[in-house]
């Protein structure tokens, strides 16, 4: 709240005056701390409180292009998990816009495009991904997921087994690895992925809800 002017005498203006001006910057620099920290989703922060923290940071002004792509990035991710695709999408391009070296905001576009079947625009992401930051294997598990919804099973096997090579546990490889298998016909090295993948996590119902049955 802007502080108002009031008809006072004087020495009582001057003094709440310097009250104010002296808390005021506190006040502003614990509300930004505190959105900052919802956005990086600290203090059990929930997805809405995330979301507005992550506004209030962009709004604020005062991040570096760089910071600014890794606040949008993260508020897009928070979207994307609220099934919000616009909108995750809109983040991650202003991101990659602020920041076109940022392989990671590449790589979350590119699942969001998978998911929502814009398997083209994906591919493009995903490799501009691998260009930017080679054997990252996040985006090589994306890579296999996009290879998985296109129906080219032996190239998402290849490309899941790479990350696998880089990421033994991952649960999503394995489980996409297993279900690329299984379109294939190998049935026995399907299951074997599918079970390494749900002693980690069960995560068929998640991969199922981005179109992998």
């Amino acid at each position: 709240m802007r502080f108002q002017s009031r008809t006072l005498p004087s020495f009582v203006a001057i003094a709440a005056v310097a009250a104010v001006a002296s808390f005021r910057p506190a006040v502003a620099v614990a509300q930004t701390d505190q959105q900052r920290n919802w956005c990086e989703g600290k203090d059990g922060a929930s997805p809405d409180q995330r979301i507005s923290g992550c506004t209030a940071v962009i709004q604020n002004g005062r991040e570096s292009p760089k910071q600014l792509a890794i606040t949008l990035k993260r508020r897009g991710t928070v979207y994307f998990y609220k099934s919000d695709y616009d909108r995750a999408i809109q983040d991650y391009t202003q991101a990659i816009k602020l920041d076109p070296q940022y392989s990671e905001a590449f790589d979350n576009r590119c699942w969001t495009y998978a998911t929502v079947n814009k398997l083209q625009d994906a591919l493009k992401d995903c490799n501009e991904s691998l260009r930017l930051r080679p054997n990252f294997a996040s985006t090589m598990d994306t890579l296999g997921f996009v290879y998985l919804k296109l129906g080219q099973f032996d190239r998402a096997i290849a490309t899941y087994s790479a990350a696998l090579v880089i990421e033994p546990k991952s649960v999503y490889s394995l489980y996409g690895r297993g279900m690329a298998k299984l379109k294939t016909g190998d049935n026995a090295g399907g299951r074997a992925d599918i079970a390494a993948s749900k002693a980690i996590k069960d995560v068929a119902e998640e991969m199922a809800g981005y179109g992998v049955k």
